[in-house]
């Protein structure tokens, strides 16, 4: 039992194995083109691209703010500025 084989016997034997992996390389390919065409469209439909309506001011309620400003008022805690009665301009 020779232990080199010839050329011929070697190519013989791995063509199979290259048949095989060459199948399995474009399965893999094509499997991952179908996960990308799959995967494509349904990030576009949930994905929020662009405003489906028209934009909202992010404020507080008309009456929030009246009653938060009526009991800062009420509480001294807001109040207008009050200027002394001597205020004077510096002249230079």
């Amino acid at each position: 039992m020779p232990i080199l084989r010839s050329v011929e016997e070697t190519a013989s034997r791995l063509a199979p194995a290259r048949r095989r992996a060459r199948i399995a390389k474009l399965g893999l390919a094509v499997s991952a083109a179908v996960a990308f065409a799959v995967a494509l469209p349904l990030t576009r439909a949930t994905h929020r691209g662009h405003v489906k309506g028209p934009a909202t001011a992010l404020d507080a309620p008309a009456s929030f703010r009246h009653a938060v400003q009526s009991d800062l008022l009420a509480a001294g805690i807001l109040a207008p500025a009050q200027a002394p009665v001597d205020a004077v301009t510096a002249l230079s």
